[in-house]
């Protein structure tokens, strides 16, 4: 699947909405005192010389045109609300959306939102109720209404002009076994051993840095070989003399191999009990099993839940209290006393994009919190996340890290 860019919804301040409706009001006083000026200005000039009857038709005909061309304004001005704007708001920087799909609302939901905004104000404290929400997006009676929200288009914008970070690429950990059939990097063929004792390294090549001459002096025997059958404990110490004789170069010995402390934080499998009796086979697959990774750096993204639980994801990760077993998913139990989230509450994944989240129908559903604007999301659609973003799931939340 493809992650898709969502431009996190802005909530406009309320001190640009009062700029935006006063232009438009600005404007409506505007024609309305043009055209009665314009029919102040014929009744004087024309009255005087009709009679009664004749000025009384006049001046109803002139406030017809005035009700008309006002009547006309409002449909223009509520249609440009459903779409781009109005003249207020485009200057302002803000736009009425869809409060789910941040879509233009349309004319009739922004006529019905200009209704409901008329009759909550002939109570007064209409005007006053986007501050009444709580949730942060500023809606007020006539937005809920109409299932809409004034959004700040001009940072909405800036954000989305952002390009998503390009994720890092995979760095290979030396302390996860390769993938099957692959050979390890650096690997040297390896040569049987005579002891019995295992496989042995092959001897290095004898370049000039490798090489080291051995002195004419007896070397001990080691031990290794006198308990092999038919072969003299002294045999080692007597190649190694004649050819330090002969004036040959015999490499050296390769270093005892240093042991590299893993990083902080991973954990290592502990090696395997000597196998005395039990089954040889079922103890070598226990060691060779891989351990917990923990290696961040191949994840597709790191979650931190607001308890300081860090968990890396490397793939498709289902979530929530006992997360359904999916084909080809992950799943990870979160703690959850207040049953706050689903059984199955969500799933996180990752591809070319980025990483990405999707509400799996959950019951309280899921936020996304990106710039400090909270952003519920649809169910069963593909997010894209970027660094930083905050999801919130009932009482739990998390913060998305890097990988």
């Amino acid at each position: 699947m493809t992650g898709r860019t969502v431009a996190p919804t802005v909530a406009a301040p309320i001190g640009r909405r009062v700029g935006a409706y006063a232009i438009d009001l600005a404007i409506q006083y505007a024609i309305g005192g043009v055209l009665g000026g314009i029919s102040v200005a014929i009744l004087f000039a024309l009255g005087p010389t009709w009679k009664r009857e004749a000025l009384a038709a006049m001046v109803l005909l002139l406030w017809a045109i005035v009700a008309v061309v006002s009547l006309i304004w409002l449909v223009v001005y509520t249609a440009m609300q459903g779409g781009r704007g109005s003249l207020g708001q485009r200057a302002r920087g803000i736009q009425i959306r869809d409060a789910a799909s941040d879509a233009p609302i349309g004319f009739w939901r922004a006529l019905l939102r200009n209704l409901v905004w008329a009759l909550a104000g002939s109570i007064v404290v209409g005007y006053f109720s986007p501050l009444f929400d709580s949730s942060g997006r500023r809606q007020g009676w006539h937005d809920m209404a109409s299932r809409s929200v004034v959004v700040d288009r001009k940072a909405m914008d800036a954000a989305a002009s952002v390009p998503p970070p390009v994720p890092p690429a995979p760095v290979a950990n030396p302390y996860l076994p390769p993938p099957a059939g692959a050979p390890a990097a650096g690997d040297a063929p390896v040569v049987p051993s005579v002891t019995g004792l295992g496989p042995a390294p092959a001897a290095p090549s004898l370049t000039p840095a490798a090489r080291v001459v051995v002195p004419a002096a007896p070397i001990p025997s080691t031990g290794l070989i006198s308990h092999v059958p038919g072969v003299a404990g002294s045999a080692p110490a007597a190649a190694a003399t004649s050819a330090a004789a002969s004036g040959f170069a015999v490499p050296a010995a390769p270093a005892a191999p240093v042991p590299v402390p893993p990083p902080s934080g991973t954990a290592v499998a502990a090696p395997a009990p000597p196998t005395t009796g039990e089954n040889v086979d079922e103890t070598r697959a226990a060691a060779s099993a891989p351990a917990h990774r923990a290696d961040e750096a191949a994840a597709v993204t790191v979650l931190t839940w607001d308890d300081g639980t860090r968990i890396a994801v490397y793939g498709r990760t289902l979530f929530g209290r006992n997360p359904a077993t999916e084909e080809g998913a992950a799943r990870v139990a979160m703690r959850d006393e207040t049953l706050s989230l689903s059984k199955t509450h969500f799933e996180i994944g990752g591809d070319a994009a980025g990483p990405w989240i999707i509400d799996r129908h959950s019951t309280n559903g899921s936020a996304l919190v990106r710039n400090g604007s909270p952003q519920r999301l649809i169910a069963g659609a593909q997010t894209s996340l970027r660094p930083g973003d905050r999801l919130e799931f009932g009482d739990r939340s998390l913060e998305v890290g890097t990988s």
